[in-house]
């Protein structure tokens, strides 16, 4: 009887186990935070008004995050800003280096105890001090007393780039009152971050049948606000660490469970339950309480911020990535390049005739590039190529370059290709895009960029007419030999067939023959050979006949 249940017991455990291992996927860090399937923005606090000062400036304040190990250096572009006030500030104690794209008619404060350097050649960029503050809310209160109003206030982790559009929204506050906020979606400035630092794990199962979605925060982590949209028509786990509370976006029916407080449409949802950040913990607490014997997805937030709002896209159309909508778009491009890129083709190395945009280019002949930036004032990038490709309607390849020498100040990228790698692919029509490396001296920054032209390529190779077969040495001396075997056999043939007969077959005409057909239809002889009659002369028929005769008459007289 003990064996028996101990069989049972076995069995049961690996019917768990095989549960567990068919039921869940095993979650991947996700580059950038976001695919088709989920997307996972940062909030920060931050507020836009439509605030101007009585001389008719702007004010605003850039709040600098950074993570750890972060390079500490972004480009900041002001040019289309609008006449401002630039208050500054940061909890880093490390110095940050801002790549200037400078505007007169801004003026910029640092607070006390923030440390930046403009490295640009050639401007003296004055800087005011502002008091040093605890917390946004003191230093927006300052700014308020100091200049009469805020006309926006941006919390930026880990920036890039930052760019100042020049544009207000509509319908905005007349007061600053911080709130959490998507900084990415404001009018006023373009942004692009650092996203390597976020950590989101995710994995999804296609034939999970019912949606059921786990969403996990592990106890090593800290994120105070989550923000979740959802499909229609789910089930959901929620879980998080303590003080952590969720809000659902849903337009249907949602099934909860989570061991956090809980808004669901700004409605409290007050049944909690004990989850630990175990995945067997969870996978248990799924199964049992909703009856589900797999999951949709799975997904861990691993990151140490205030705010997110995160995305889940119903698993119906994830195979159909065109119906991403607005709101749940991975990442934005930015609408603009920070810094203007170009490149121009040429078909000289000397670079002084360009390439026109309809001109054609065969594909045996170099093609040079130039590869050249433009920027506001005085700085100076180091213009790196980590790689090339060419692209058509349905064909990508890698494109080989060599980089060619360029001697001079801010001396242009110069960079040389062969086209003969796709001179037999079907398409004339190509796209050639490098990715760029934009660095500035003395900082490890780099700023990434691409550029594009257009060209056709004409194929080179054009395919011989001569059908005639060159032959090498062992050829020549194997067919001599050949010949000189099937002649000597049909000598013999021949010498037979008079024995046995008592006529001779015409050896002449019969290697005339295989002459012309040795040769006929190969216009590569070398010599002209002249036709062979068919009817001999005279001469040598009687010639012939006598010989023959003589032959026959010896053999007849002896037999008399």
């Amino acid at each position: 009887m003990k064996i028996i249940r101990t069989l049972l017991a076995l069995l049961m455990c690996l019917g768990a186990a095989a549960a567990d291992s068919s039921g869940i996927c095993e979650p991947s860090y996700i580059p950038g935070n976001g695919n088709y399937w989920i997307v996972l923005k940062e909030m920060t606090t931050g507020c836009s008004t439509d605030f101007v000062t009585q001389d008719g400036m702007q004010v605003h304040i850039l709040n600098l995050l950074f993570s750890p190990d972060n390079l500490m250096a972004f480009s900041l572009n002001v040019t289309a800003a609008k006449p401002s006030i630039l208050i500054i500030t940061s909890t880093s104690a490390q110095i940050i280096h801002i790549v200037l794209y400078y505007n007169p008619a801004v003026s910029f404060f640092v607070t006390n105890g923030t440390s930046i350097h403009f490295p640009v050649r050639g401007l003296d960029i004055q800087t005011q001090v502002a008091p040093s503050t605890k917390g946004d809310a003191e230093l927006l209160q300052w700014a308020t007393d100091e200049f009469g109003g805020v006309t926006s206030f941006t919390t930026v982790r880990d920036p890039k780039t930052i760019t100042f559009t020049g544009m207000k929204g509509s319908h905005l506050a007349s007061s600053c009152e911080l709130k959490s906020e998507l900084p990415a979606e404001k009018d006023l400035i373009e942004l692009d971050v650092d996203t390597s630092y976020n950590k989101l794990k995710f994995c999804y199962m296609e034939d999970s049948g019912e949606e059921v979605h786990i969403i996990s925060i592990p106890d090593d982590f800290r994120i105070r606000h989550v923000s979740v949209h959802l499909p229609q028509d789910s089930k959901v786990l929620l879980r998080g660490p303590p003080h952590t509370e969720w809000t659902i976006h849903a337009k249907s029916v949602i099934k909860i469970l989570s061991n956090n407080q809980v808004f669901v449409n700004n409605l409290p949802m007050n049944r909690t339950i004990a989850i630990s950040d175990d995945a067997a913990d969870i996978m248990q607490k799924v199964f049992s309480n909703f009856n589900s014997k797999s999951v949709t997805s799975y997904s861990e937030i691993r990151l140490n911020i205030s705010a997110v709002q995160l995305w889940i896209r119903s698993y119906m159309s994830w195979t159909v990535p065109s119906r991403v909508s607005e709101d749940e778009d991975t990442t934005s491009a930015p609408s603009s390049s920070l810094v203007p890129v170009q490149m121009q083709l040429f078909l000289s190395p000397d670079y002084k005739s360009p390439l026109d945009p309809s001109s054609k280019v065969y594909s045996d002949k170099m093609v040079y590039a130039e590869i050249s930036y433009h920027t506001f004032g005085e700085i100076y990038f180091n213009i790196k190529v980590s790689s090339c490709q060419v692209r058509s309607m349905t064909l990508e390849k890698n494109m080989p370059f060599k980089e060619e020498t360029c001697v001079g100040k801010d001396c242009p990228k110069r960079l040389s290709f062969s086209f003969e790698l796709i001179q037999d692919l079907p398409s004339t029509s190509w796209e050639l895009e490098c990715a760029v490396h934009l660095c500035y001296d003395g900082i490890e920054f780099c700023q990434k960029e691409t550029v594009k032209r257009n060209l056709q390529v004409i194929k080179s190779y054009i395919p011989s007419t001569n059908r005639c077969f060159e032959f090498g040495l062992s050829a020549v001396l194997g067919i001599a030999f050949g010949g000189f075997m099937i002649g000597v056999l049909l000598t013999g043939a021949l010498w037979f067939i008079k024995i046995r007969t008592g006529h001779a077959a015409s050896l002449r005409s019969t290697t005339a023959d295989l002459s012309v057909l040795s040769i006929s239809g190969c216009p590569c002889g070398l010599t002209k050979h002249q036709p062979v009659p068919t009817h001999p002369s005279p001469s040598e028929n009687s010639s012939a006949n006598a010989s023959i005769g003589s032959t026959q008459s010896t053999p007849t007289s002896s037999m008399a």
